[in-house]
């Protein structure tokens, strides 16, 4: 039998103390309520900005993780980006049809290396070009973003969502089914 969400947040133990102000600490599922919704509001805005240049989030995402990862096989795309294999081969064909990336046997360190059917993907002169218009003000803006944070509160910001990120995904492994 599946817990409903109350039954969850009545087994979650309370922070009851005061803040800094004397006020009522959030509690646990009020603070994850605000941290899921502000990555929800960072993924629309993500898309919001795709389909401004008249550009698919699908695309985006490739772009965004070729960017850094030139060569990648499909595979690796797939995993990273976690959209349908389907659509991954779809956006990649589409590329090599406008000479964006080439296909080329999967080097070391692509998914699959060894494998003849395994392809890295590569850019083309016109497909960094490409990337490089729709990706580097988008990477700008984070980097803008994340200055507006003191070194202190960078660390910070990073080393708790690695904890968290961590946690989660350790107990979410032991989670009964």
């Amino acid at each position: 039998m599946s817990a409903t969400n109350d039954d969850v947040r009545a087994d979650v133990p309370r922070d009851d103390l005061r803040d800094d102000d004397g006020r009522a600490a959030e509690s646990i599922p009020e603070q994850l309520d605000r941290f899921f919704e502000e990555l929800r509001r960072i993924d629309v805005a993500f898309a919001d900005y795709g389909r401004r240049l008249g550009v698919a989030t699908s695309v985006m995402c490739i772009l965004d993780y070729l960017n850094d990862h030139d060569g990648a096989s499909q595979k690796d795309i797939r995993e990273y980006t976690m959209l349908p294999r389907q659509t991954v081969n779809n956006v990649i064909s589409s590329f090599v049809e406008q000479g964006y990336v080439t296909l080329g046997e999967a080097g070391e360190g692509a998914g699959g290396a060894g494998d003849k059917r395994v392809k890295s993907v590569r850019f083309t002169e016109a497909g960094r070009r490409y990337c490089n218009a729709l990706i580097a003000p988008e990477r700008a803006v984070e980097y803008q973003a994340m200055s507006q944070l003191d070194p202190a509160e960078r660390d910070a910001l990073v080393r708790s969502m690695e904890i968290f990120g961590r946690e989660f995904r350790r107990r979410l492994r032991e989670a009964r089914v």
